[in-house]
């Protein structure tokens, strides 16, 4: 998809229109599943996910819908989104209602993709034999002030039952290896539901076609260098790049007043919505006097009255894993080439968190390495120091805050972080200071310091 001038836009439009004759035609002839191009059928009518709007042409051929209500996980394929390819049971957080606050016990709603996988081995059991994260909080949700993190879709060890979790996506063990073969890291998209809506296809057709336009106007101000229109798209509350919306517009006209020309090329556009928010996600081809970047851009689109406004933009050079196809309690084949350094260090950080808070004295002393210190403890003393705690008090939460990530050498980081503690009786809040070693490909806690904040330290 390209910016053109208004003759070669006609020309556009007349392609556009032939194009879209050719898929109801699509609707109407194709094949009812992913055997039928071999004469087994045609497809069936009837209405599709009305959150699938546009499907992109290359990479992931599947996306995942979870409807809250019915306890269901579906996997849809772009050959035919009139059903399910696959249907799986789950259980949601066991109460309703979109996530808001770390601790609701609430699963999300909206539109999220998976980042990274966490093998059994570095797994609480709770989480049974496979753990795949979604990227919440994302753009919109932490412009909505929502908080909480580590939200997975994870096995279990233990009988699956309805609304039973405190916010993740829970499968059997079986059926997490199967959901994880038709999975693309950071591509294939997870639309989370209360209850899903279906629509009629001319319908979504329709609103991904006008969704198309407007990201093509926005395109074409852009290279146009027309600041004040291309500002125009976005909402008075975007943020991206660490920038609101006015030091936005100022960056964008310094770049326009930097080159002489801009070229902006969209190709592989995806089109997703749920309720009021849709996302957008594209190869972009940026271009100017000395300077490219190719990469996938993510725009976040929120309903202003009746306008769609870009509330945050995200955009990374292209990784693409797929998770191959495995067997019930094997391991998915690794990711290492797609996962990053801070990638890694997060989902450890989680594994961690996670282990605390449930009190799983074992797995959360598997974190840490044998010549581990602190506070004089080595990690035997560590241990029982832990295990102290775990009976003193009947819960325990732990929030961590503002990572910081810096990386010495290929086998060491530093994290530091905001953490608050809670229990019922007890509570504090500190900056955590951890020295990490890599050995054997896992990270493991060398040394672990705390500071507590002050009052005035505090927000």
């Amino acid at each position: 998809m390209k910016a053109t001038n208004v003759g070669s836009r006609s020309r556009c439009n007349a392609c556009l229109f032939s194009s879209f004759f050719l898929s109801l035609l699509f609707l109407f002839f194709a094949p009812t599943d992913l055997h039928a191009a071999k004469g087994q059928g045609e497809t069936k009518g009837g209405p599709v996910p009305a959150g699938l709007l546009k499907w992109p042409e290359r990479g992931s051929e599947y996306a995942i819908i979870v409807d809250k209500s019915a306890q269901k996980v579906f996997v849809y394929h772009r050959d035919n989104p009139h059903e399910p390819a696959r249907t799986f049971t789950c259980s949601t957080g066991e109460n309703q209602g979109p996530k808001a606050i770390k601790g609701d016990r609430k699963t999300p709603e909206g539109i999220y993709f998976f980042t990274h996988t966490i093998d059994k081995k570095d797994l609480a059991p709770i989480y049974g034999s496979l753990a795949i994260p979604l990227n919440y909080p994302n753009v919109v949700d932490k412009t909505d002030g929502k908080s909480g993190y580590g939200i997975w879709f994870h096995g279990t060890n233990k009988p699956l039952k309805p609304r039973d979790t405190n916010g993740c996506i829970v499968l059997e063990n079986g059926d997490i290896f199967e959901l994880a073969s038709y999975i693309t890291l950071n591509d294939t998209p997870a639309l989370i539901y209360e209850t899903l809506e279906m629509a009629a296809p001319e319908d979504v057709t329709g609103e991904a076609q006008a969704l198309q336009g407007l990201i093509e106007t926005w395109q074409k101000a852009w290279e146009e260098k027309a600041i004040d229109t291309y500002a125009s798209f976005y909402s008075s509350r975007f943020s991206g790049s660490g920038k609101d919306l006015k030091e936005w517009k100022e960056y964008k006209r310094g770049l326009a007043k930097k080159y002489h020309s801009i070229d902006v090329e969209i190709e592989n556009l995806r089109i997703l919505r749920n309720g009021g928010l849709v996302v957008a996600t594209f190869r972009q081809d940026y271009a100017a006097e000395g300077f490219r970047s190719v990469g996938d851009k993510t725009l976040f689109f929120q309903q202003n009255s009746d306008e769609w406004k870009i509330v945050g933009e995200t955009f990374r050079p292209p990784v693409l894993t797929r998770l191959a196809a495995v067997r019930k309690e094997a391991a998915p084949a690794p990711v290492k080439e797609t996962v990053s350094v801070t990638d890694q260090i997060n989902a450890f950080l989680s594994s961690w968190e996670k282990a605390w808070e449930q009190k799983q004295i074992d797995p959360y002393i598997s974190l840490y390495d044998p010549g581990f210190s602190s506070q004089g403890m080595n990690l035997r003393k560590w241990k029982l120091h832990k295990q102290k705690l775990n009976r003193k008090y009947a819960t325990i939460e732990v929030d961590i805050a503002e990572v910081k990530i810096e990386q010495a050498s290929d086998h060491t980081a530093t994290v530091i972080f905001k953490q608050t503690y809670t229990t019922e009786e007890y509570r504090d809040v500190g900056l955590k200071n951890l020295l990490l070693v890599k050995k054997n490909k896992q990270w493991k806690i060398k040394e672990e310091e705390w500071r507590p904040l002050n009052r005035e330290d505090q927000p």
